[in-house]
């Protein structure tokens, strides 16, 4: 995939690789970001992180702990939202962002960046779930079992290993690994 801007591929530009962890299911009924990861890939290696778990200002869903494996024990004492989104903000800079089902993370992120009293930058966006899609090749569209198929990481639904999954997915679904 090329860079619009200077034609050169996007192993060669910085991207941003992304993924949240939630209390629920829909940001549109209310739950809320508990954990992020942005990891910045260049040349197809993490070169910067930003992760952190966030207090949700409300309980976990028991659905949502039993996946993500987060308690609100865990988020009870992290920072909220309003208090990070300036430094995400700073670390997103201009870069495209990857995500494995862009639209599920965007509303999490757009939601909460409105709660904060901000709004979520419109960085060019990369959907590693639409481009596995458009190849046919899976059984199943999943982060886990596209990764599984192609060797990519063992370990899934903590935003970290996610992000790191998806940017790496990337790589694989334009053939620039």
């Amino acid at each position: 995939m090329g860079n619009p801007s200077n034609g050169g591929l996007i192993i060669e530009i910085p991207y941003v690789a992304a993924d949240v962890e939630t209390t629920g299911l829909s940001a549109a009924e209310g739950h809320r970001v508990c954990e992020f990861a942005l990891l910045r890939f260049l040349r197809g290696t993490v070169i910067d992180s930003f992760v952190s778990l966030v207090n949700p200002l409300r309980p976990i869903d028991p659905g949502a702990s039993a996946v993500n494996g987060i308690t609100d024990a865990m988020v009870a004492d992290a920072p909220t939202f309003a208090d990070l989104l300036p430094r995400i903000l700073d670390f997103l800079a201009d870069d495209p962002l990857v995500f494995h089902n862009a639209p599920f993370d965007l509303s999490f992120l757009q939601s909460e960046a409105r709660l904060a009293g901000g709004s979520w930058p419109r960085n060019p966006v990369i959907d590693t779930l639409m481009l596995a899609r458009r190849t046919g090749r899976f059984r199943s569209n999943s982060l886990s079992f596209i990764c599984r198929e192609l060797g990519i990481g063992s370990t899934f639904h903590r935003a970290e290993a996610d992000a790191w999954a998806a940017g790496k997915l990337l790589l694989h679904l334009h053939g620039e690994r």
